[in-house]
């Protein structure tokens, strides 16, 4: 009787269990895809940036000089965080508490960088406008367009990033949530004395 009574109520949360974890690895690889893939993007546009801006600002004068010199030293950092980002993207245990609080926190990462693009996109306007009056000109020009060709890549990056996680959290990890609250799933115990 006993072995029954134990097995009537383990039995569904067993059930259930089965049905989170194959959901939550599901979740869990497309986060890594997705993560690769954007590593792979931000990568190919860092190594495009390197390799055109280190030669054409051998052959190139002026504010053109400066904007291929400032995109080749500004994407050796996008480079270092795409290949970071690509060799550090393991998952952790796999939990659905492990699994919200790093897609919260992979999201605010995400809202913090636009901010800091956005930044970037002020910073190429005010070096744009220092130019105007300044004695160095070329270069005041050519690293403040740099500066709105970088942030404004790095913020529809972020933006795409941000957009494309949030839509798998909604296919396959907040639906998760709902069945651990479904009302037609629980266990209750009546006590009475």
């Amino acid at each position: 009787m006993k072995k029954t009574l134990l097995l009537l109520i383990f039995l569904p949360l067993f059930v259930l269990a089965q049905d989170v974890v194959p959901s939550l690895k599901e979740f869990e690889d497309t986060k890594y895809e997705i993560n690769r893939t954007g590593m792979l993007v931000l990568g190919g546009w860092a190594l495009a940036n390197i390799v055109s801006g280190t030669t054409l600002s051998f052959t190139t004068k002026g504010e053109a000089k400066y904007f291929n010199q400032f995109n080749a030293l500004w994407n050796t950092v996008n480079l270092g965080l795409a290949l970071n980002g690509l060799f550090n993207t393991g998952t952790d245990s796999l939990s659905l508490l492990n699994s919200v609080t790093g897609h919260q926190t992979l999201q605010n990462i995400f809202v913090l960088n636009a901010g800091l693009d956005l930044a970037y996109i002020a910073t190429g306007l005010f070096l744009k406008e220092k130019a105007k009056n300044s004695d160095k000109k070329d270069i005041l020009t050519g690293y403040g367009n740099s500066l709105l060709v970088q942030g404004a890549f790095l913020l529809v990056f972020d933006a795409a990033m941000y957009f494309i996680h949030q839509n798998n959290a909604n296919v396959t990890l907040y639906p998760l949530l709902g069945t651990l609250t479904d009302p037609g799933v629980g266990l209750g115990m009546r006590v009475g004395f």
